[in-house]
């Protein structure tokens, strides 16, 4: 191991360790105060927050409303990866009583009856991470599709996070026989897709401008005739969040499949606007989303 990695992974370990430790209310907390820490000393993010802000919602928002999204957005990505260390102090009991309400569950029943499978699509946004493990605790076969940490040693912890969650996990190295495997055994397939494609993506309208998005989630679902979910978990507070699930996207079969694979990446997408623009704090703005623009 790299002696760069073994730091790394000695920090990563340390901050888990205290989050899990720590009772509940006193590790969001600790997830506040690096929030507001980061949003001080990361300068050039916060500078990207802004300026996609500015981007997105052109002169709906005013300079000290941008400051307080921005910082919002920051607490919300450091709250998020608090709770993603403290999942494996989690159980199915205890998520279930984290998620207070939800809207659109009956849509995840509709797909399981169609008996195709399902890629369930979020975005950056809430706690993404514990979507997946909210549908796992409610009774839902499930599978992450993940990307890999350069570090080994914190890829294999990050991993046995979301195992923790009873969900599968899917590398994205091995991702299309898997992934196809999983989805034609009824199983849904949990992916997080809201950033920047830097190759192969479907350039689609996001916010009135055009983003490069990646294809793969669609082009899944074109090719098993699977639907897709639009979701994502709203915070309301300390250990409070609301899981909102959209209609289903189902294929077009128009016959032309580049076409069909553009209309559900823009569907979707439009989905990840549409809770985004209802709560722009939870959106993890800090991402150049918009490169072809």
């Amino acid at each position: 191991m790299k002696t760069s990695h073994g730091l790394e992974y000695a920090a990563v370990w340390l901050l888990t360790k205290a989050a899990q430790v720590l009772p509940g209310r006193l590790a969001d907390w600790l997830a506040l105060g690096l929030g507001r820490l980061a949003y001080i000393v990361l300068t050039s993010r916060r500078r990207i927050a802004a300026d996609n802000l500015r981007r997105a919602f052109k002169d709906e928002l005013n300079d000290r409303q941008i400051r307080e999204i921005s910082k919002k957005t920051f607490a919300n990505v450091a709250r998020t990866t608090i709770e993603f260390a403290r999942q494996p102090i989690l159980n199915h009991e205890r998520i279930l009583k984290m998620v207070v309400a939800s809207e659109g569950r009956e849509h995840f029943d509709r797909a399981i009856e169609m008996n195709k499978g399902a890629i369930l699509i979020s975005g950056h946004f809430g706690n993404w991470e514990l979507l997946g493990g909210w549908a796992a605790a409610l009774g839902y076969p499930l599978d992450f599709l993940v990307g890999h940490q350069h570090n080994q040693k914190v890829d294999e912890m990050f991993v046995s996070f979301r195992r923790a969650l009873g969900v599968g996990i899917i590398p994205v190295g091995v991702a299309a026989r898997r992934v196809i495997k999983s989805l034609r055994s009824g199983r849904m397939v949990a992916v997080v897709s809201d950033q920047h494609a830097a190759s192969g993506g479907i350039v689609v309208d996001f916010f009135g401008r055009p983003a490069s998005t990646p294809a793969g989630p669609a082009a899944f679902a074109v090719r098993v005739g699977c639907p897709i979910l639009t979701g994502g978990l709203i915070r309301e507070g300390y250990n409070r969040h609301r899981a909102v699930i959209l209609p289903l996207i189902l294929p077009p079969e128009s016959g032309d499949t580049e076409k069909d694979i553009a209309a559900m990446t823009q569907a979707y997408s439009s989905g990840i606007e549409k809770m985004v623009r209802a709560h722009p704090e939870q959106w993890m703005w800090t991402h150049r989303r918009w490169k072809v623009d």
